[in-house]
């Protein structure tokens, strides 16, 4: 069942995306849309739709738009190509939808609607959906049949005039994309305005080679002043268009076409090479398409080198961040070991201080014949502790010894803190990073409807869980030492600095039972036995040990707990930094093969 299933998907995926095409110009682009629209290209519906367009347009009639100023004789000049007064003219910006003029076998109108609905009528309904200040519904993009030789080769497109308002001139520049040739008409006496020249520029890529300037109304100038005009145009349009020529509108509807020059115009319309021009058109079309693509994938290259710098930078900071929060806790160390031993220098030297000789007796049988059933009593002088004493006056009658283990104590836990805020502040750094990373990504928006409105989607996942990839790790991380940290300062806290009162009591039963016993054995017999006098340094190791000074001095100095604690959290980071960097470097590698896609195709498109 799984083995038929996997099959049945193979075949799917074949007859989806494993297409064969011909050697034509048409196979060759429609097997590199096919490549461009693979399933990890993401590719928006739009850009889609443009492809598939794109491929058909090859079986389609070019279309060449008529573009100019306000009232500059576009709808006449057609209406002489039309051979019939079909679009209206007047002193008002009338055509304000994009018109197409295209063969028929007689005349009529074909009207597009915004709702998607379309009308076949009479030509006289025309005005009804040019005239502005009429009220009807509104039309997307008219269509005027006629039986025009011409028009079964090309399509005209009469534009609305720019300068006439803003929605027109943008309806102008939105239909120039579709456009494979473009006739700009231009009043002769205004030839070569700056505002026509940064219009021109503007869209200069979509103009093409076959591209024509006309100069409309010579009639109003004399041929000595239309030589100097002429001259003037194409030194400054010679190179945006393929030719620059002047025409009367005027004198074409009076009759006297080689007067007028529109032969000119006919000829060069009849003379273009219509197949390379599509060629051309669909080659300008599929770099665009591409250039959009690897715009779109540099954004995304760029947000994930910009978190791969972010923690290339933070490796870099964690050796010195880490190698000072090192020096830090080895001075910490020997800092606590001090503070130990010299709680323990302190007791003892109280303790000490209260050694002191009591008058002692034993007696023994008296030997003599007279002294029969007699006993001897021999004085001495024996060491002892006043164990109350000493405790009363270390613990009870001074606050001094208690206050200063009490500052101890708070220095201990202030030096434990700031050891904890230096790990936590490293990574409080990263934080920042992420989160900044977070704000600029989260809710990043595409900008062209030909960008993947799927990649965009992923790239704002991805950046809305960065705490998730990039932090919890690190935070994880951080709780574990600290943790850590805060078990072996409580350790520390039991053993010693809460444990003083009880270090001198054991100390003091210690030498109060070792001096006790040297009495027992002395009174055995005193020569054999000495008495036992505590010495001070015997005070002062027997209150290290009780207070596991030695103990600590391993877990400080000798094999530093605190260190091995922070440097397991510098190779845990380190460790991190590169699993995250290997994330993000298989994020780059995907769009990476996006990219290399594209230029593959690019090279291909040129090489057509």
């Amino acid at each position: 069942m799984q083995i038929e299933r996997l099959q049945n998907f193979i075949k799917a995926y074949e007859k989806a995306y494993k297409v064969e095409f011909d050697s034509s110009f048409k196979g060759k682009i429609s097997a590199l849309c096919k490549e461009l629209d693979e399933p990890f290209m993401h590719l928006s519906p739009r850009l889609k739709t443009l492809l598939h367009d794109l491929q058909n347009s090859l079986d389609r009639n070019i279309q060449v738009g008529i573009i100019g100023q306000f009232s500059s004789g576009k709808s006449s000049l057609l209406n002489l190509i039309l051979k019939r007064p079909c679009l209206p003219t007047g002193a008002v910006p009338v055509t304000f939808k994009p018109t197409f003029l295209h063969y028929g076998k007689e005349y009529f109108l074909r009207v597009e609607f915004n709702d998607g609905s379309d009308l076949i009528t009479h030509l006289e309904e025309l005005e009804n959906y040019t005239d502005q200040r009429k009220s009807i519904k509104e039309a997307k993009k008219l269509h005027i049949y006629a039986p025009v030789p011409l028009l079964s080769k090309l399509t005209l497109v009469d534009t609305p005039g720019l300068n006439a308002n803003e929605n027109d001139s943008l309806t102008t520049f939105g239909e120039l994309e579709n456009l494979h040739s473009v006739i700009w008409l231009s009043l002769i006496d205004n030839a070569g305005k700056k505002s026509e020249e940064d219009a021109i520029r503007a869209n200069l890529e979509l103009l093409g080679d076959s591209s024509l300037c006309i100069l409309n109304q010579k009639d109003k100038v004399s041929p000595e002043e239309l030589e100097r005009v002429l001259n003037y145009a194409k030194g400054v349009f010679s190179g945006y268009f393929k030719d620059v020529i002047a025409l009367s509108c005027k004198e074409a509807a009076q009759g006297q076409l080689e007067k007028s020059n529109l032969p000119a115009l006919i000829k060069h319309l009849q003379g273009l090479n219509l197949d390379q021009i599509k060629q051309n058109f669909v080659r300008k079309k599929m770099h665009k398409y591409c250039q959009s693509l690897q715009e779109e994938n540099q954004i995304f290259i760029g947000a994930f080198e910009l978190l791969e710098e972010k923690f290339t930078n933070y490796e870099g900071y964690l050796g010195q961040h880490f190698e000072a929060i090192l020096h830090k806790s080895t001075l910490l160390g020997h800092e606590i070991l001090t503070q130990l031993k010299g709680i323990a220098g302190r007791i003892s030297t109280e303790l000490f201080g209260h050694i002191k000789e009591k008058e002692c007796a034993f007696y023994r049988k008296a030997k003599g014949l007279f002294q029969k059933n007699l006993y001897q009593k021999y004085p001495y002088k024996a060491p002892f502790i006043s164990g109350d004493d000493a405790f009363l006056a270390l613990f009870y009658h001074s606050e001094l010894l208690r206050k200063e283990f009490q500052k101890i104590k708070r220095d201990f836990e202030n030096s434990f803190e700031n050891l904890k805020q230096d790990l936590r502040a490293g990574f409080e750094r990263l934080q920042r990073e992420i989160l900044l990373f977070k704000a600029r990504f989260s809710n990043i928006q595409k900008d062209s409807p030909l960008q993947s409105e799927a990649n965009f989607a992923h790239l704002r996942a991805f950046a809305s869980a960065s705490e998730e990839h990039f932090l919890r790790d690190f935070e994880n991380a951080l709780l574990k030492s600290t943790l850590e940290l805060e078990l072996f300062f409580e350790k520390l806290k039991s053993k010693t600095l809460s444990n003083y009162e009880n270090a001198a009591k054991l100390s003091l039963a210690f030498f109060e039972r070792k001096m006790n016993e040297s009495r027992a054995l002395y009174e055995l017999d005193s020569t054999e036995f000495a008495l036992f006098t505590p010495q001070k340094t015997e005070l002062d190791e027997r209150l290290l040990s009780e207070l596991c000074v030695y103990e600590f001095e391993n877990f400080l100095i000798n094999k530093p707990l605190i260190n091995k604690i922070i440097k397991n959290l510098l190779e845990k980071n380190l460790s991190l930094c590169a699993q995250k960097k290997s994330l993000i470097a298989t994020k780059r590698d995907e769009i990476q093969k996006r990219v290399s896609r594209v230029l593959d195709i690019e090279k291909k498109v040129e090489c057509l």
